[in-house]
């Protein structure tokens, strides 16, 4: 509204004059009268929604929280001021966050609130958090920005205590290393019943078969030509014996190859690939570098028969006719890489715990910190990679 231009006269002028200010004045007071209104009804609006968060936070099993820019906090739910022991006197007398922690973690936890800050996406990390009288826990905190004109002005998030957690990860890791360790020792004591077993089967049996063969021998030659008879059932019990002999060679041999505690690792491999070859058909191509591999005896032990196992699963199952294993140490580790042209073995084969043979493949590289990794493809065949380090025992 603009101020009369019709008037004439001074006074009548400023009468008019004060009229039309008035008139403003009572306008922008009305403005405001409503303003204010409007500021009481929003901010009554907002007590209620902060009284209904408030009582949602606090119904949660988790410390909520918010920090101003200065890390200092703004709110926290009742499940905070229980877990750390502080109370609101604390947060009113300006309680700083990185007091909640424990001081070698505190220069981590302000490299990832700036990350924050800066508009990196953090996920949860995990610290370890400390209470007013001292004791600490094991916590995951996620947090995000309380932004305000596009920019941020303090830090919201939840703090989870997950010690009991960190408990049941700590007893299955326990348990598993002890069932690894029992799972080793196992393995060992087999092995030394092994060798144990293929020596007495080689010097006790193979000796007696020897030495009864040397008395049919002494038998035969005191038989008169016309004992015929008797001299083709010597023949038969020769033959026998051959056949007992050689059995209970192959058997003594599958046990604990000789060649593995006298000549080494290659000529084992050597021998039990030719063998392997003789006996299914599948043509066994190895290659070793370096030929001679100086691997310490239970490591030795463990990849040959990693390799033994390994050429026994395509025999069973692969129904491949050729397999090429590359043997070599690298940088200080012992590498085996084995590839079959058979059908291929499925992840959900890979995977599956109740393929004990793959478990105990698994198993025998554990001591050494080693893996075993074994992929197939439809039709095209599987790989079978060992990897164990020879250097180190961690």
């Amino acid at each position: 509204m603009n101020p009369p231009k019709s008037l004439t006269s001074d006074e009548n002028k400023s009468r008019a004059q004060l009229i039309w200010e008035l008139n403003q004045v009572r306008q922008r007071m009305a403005r405001l009268e409503a303003a204010d209104i409007e500021r009481r009804r929003v901010e009554k609006s907002l007590d209620k929604y902060e009284k209904k968060f408030r009582e949602l936070v606090n119904l949660l099993p988790q410390t909520i929280y918010e920090l101003d820019k200065d890390d200092k906090f703004r709110f926290t739910n009742q499940v905070g001021f229980d877990t750390f022991g502080y109370d609101q006197q604390d947060i009113d007398a300006g309680i700083n966050f990185y007091q909640l922690f424990i001081p070698e973690e505190r220069e981590k936890l302000n490299r990832n609130i700036q990350r924050i800050y800066n508009g990196s996406e953090v996920e949860g990390h995990e610290y370890t958090a400390l209470r007013k009288n001292g004791t600490t826990f094991q916590a995951l905190i996620y947090s995000s920005p309380i932004m305000y004109n596009e920019k941020p002005v303090g830090l919201r998030g939840v703090v989870i205590d997950i010690t009991d957690r960190k408990q049941v990860e700590q007893d299955l890791k326990d348990s598993r290393d002890q069932f690894r360790n029992l799972s080793a020792h196992l393995q060992s004591v087999r092995e030394e019943e092994r060798s144990y077993i293929a020596r007495e089967i080689h010097d006790e049996l193979g000796q007696a078969l020897t030495a009864l063969k040397m008395d049919l021998i002494w038998m035969n030659k005191r038989l008169t030509p016309g004992q015929t008879e008797i001299a083709e059932k010597i023949d038969s019990m020769f033959n026998l014996m051959d056949k007992t002999i050689q059995t209970i060679r192959r058997i003594s041999t599958d046990l604990r190859p000789g060649l593995l505690d006298d000549l080494g690792l290659t000529a084992a491999l050597e021998w039990y690939c030719e063998d392997f070859q003789n006996r299914t058909g599948i043509k066994c191509n190895l290659r070793i570098k370096p030929a001679e591999m100086e691997i310490d005896q239970e490591r030795s032990i463990a990849i040959f028969r990693i390799f033994q196992e390994t050429l026994t699963n395509v025999a069973r199952h692969a129904q491949a006719n050729e397999v090429k294993a590359d043997l070599r140490i690298k940088n200080h580790d012992f590498v085996m890489k084995i590839i079959d042209n058979g059908i291929g073995i499925s992840d959900a084969q890979v995977n599956d715990p109740q393929n004990l043979g793959l478990v105990g493949l698994r198993e025998r590289v554990y001591p050494w910190n080693g893996r075993i990794e074994i992929k197939g493809r439809p039709n095209k065949g599987t790989t079978v990679l060992v990897w164990i380090p020879l250097d180190r025992n961690e």
